[in-house]
C-alpha cells in the first residue's frame, strides 16, 4: 500500500516536470525563430541601444549583447553606439541616430541603412556582406573604400557678401539628387547586361560584380569613367562596359561635376 501511495503523487510530478520542461523549449524555440540561424552578434558601446524584431513591432533594450536573425534592426539613440560581429570577420559599427535592417540573400547577408550610416572597422571574407543604402546596394567594401569616399565633407557656410555687392541666386535646379542618378543608370541597366550576355557566349556560367567609377558634368555627360573593381578580369567586357556607361546622359544642372560609383552583379 505504502508502494501505492507514493506512485500518483510521483506520476503527477513527473508529468509537471515534462509540461514545465516542454513549456520552456518552447519559448526558447520561438525566441531563436524556427527554421533561422544568427547572422551577427550585437554589442553595446555605449548610450541607449534597441533592437527591433518580427518587423519592428517588438523593441528590445540593449543592455549588453544580444543575437542578431534576418529581419531584425538596430536602432540607436543619440547618445547610442554598437557594434556587429559576423562569423566572415566582418566587425561593424553602427554609430548614434541610425537604424539598421539585417536581411539574408543565400549566403550573403544584406545591411538596409533606413536611417543614420554605419562603419566598416574590420574587412572580412569578401562578397560575405553587402550594404544598401538609397536604393543601391554595396559590397562592404567597397562601400567603405569608394562610395563613403564620393560623399563631401561638410563645409563651414561662405562668408557673407561685402557690402555693396549683389548676393549670387541660389539655383534650385542645382546638382542631381541620388534618386535622379539612380533612376537614369535603373534605364541604361539592359546595355550593362547586354555586355554580360555576350561574355556568357565565350564564358559560360561566369557570375561575378563590378563597380564603375565615373563623374557626371553639368552637361549631363560622363567622363573619367573607370572600373573601379571587377572580380571578372575579362578585358573585352570591362571594355564594353565603359562604352555603355559612356553613352549614359544624365540631365544638365548647376553646380559642380559629381563623381560617384555604380555597383553591378552579374549572375
Amino acid at each position: 500500500m505504502a508502494k501505492n501511495g507514493w506512485l500518483i503523487p510521483t506520476l503527477i510530478i513527473g508529468g509537471l516536470f515534462s509540461l514545465a520542461l516542454s513549456l520552456f523549449i518552447a519559448s526558447q524555440t520561438e525566441k531563436q525563430k524556427p527554421g533561422a540561424h544568427p547572422l551577427a552578434r550585437l554589442e553595446l558601446n555605449l548610450g541607449k541601444v534597441f533592437v527591433l524584431r518580427n518587423n519592428l513591432t517588438q523593441k528590445e533594450t540593449l543592455t549588453r549583447r544580444a543575437t542578431l536573425f534576418a529581419l531584425d534592426s538596430v536602432e540607436t539613440g543619440v547618445d547610442g553606439d554598437a557594434t556587429m560581429e559576423f562569423d566572415s570577420a566582418y566587425r561593424i559599427r553602427i554609430p548614434e541616430n541610425s537604424l539598421i535592417t539585417l536581411d539574408e540573400e543565400g549566403d550573403r547577408i544584406v545591411l538596409i541603412i533606413k536611417r543614420g550610416d554605419l562603419q566598416v572597422e574590420n574587412f572580412g571574407r569578401e562578397g560575405s556582406v553587402y550594404i544598401s543604402k538609397d536604393g543601391v546596394r554595396w559590397s562592404a567594401t567597397d562601400y567603405e573604400m569608394n562610395y563613403k569616399k564620393q560623399t563631401p565633407p561638410e563645409t563651414l557656410p561662405e562668408l557673407a557678401p561685402a557690402e555693396g555687392t549683389t548676393p549670387p541666386v541660389v539655383n534650385m535646379e542645382q546638382g542631381l539628387t541620388s534618386e535622379q542618378i539612380q533612376d537614369t543608370l535603373k534605364v541604361a541597366r539592359p546595355s550593362f547586361f547586354k555586355c554580360y550576355t555576350q561574355l556568357l557566349q565565350k564564358t559560360p556560367g561566369v557570375v561575378g560584380q563590378a563597380s564603375l567609377s565615373f563623374t557626371i558634368e553639368r552637361t549631363g555627360k560622363v567622363s573619367q569613367a573607370e572600373i573601379a573593381s571587377s572580380s571578372i578580369n575579362d578585358s573585352g567586357f570591362k571594355k564594353c562596359l565603359l562604352d555603355a556607361l559612356k553613352r549614359v546622359e544624365f540631365r544638365p544642372f548647376g553646380g559642380d561635376p559629381i563623381s560617384t560609383v555604380f555597383p553591378l552583379r552579374f549572375e
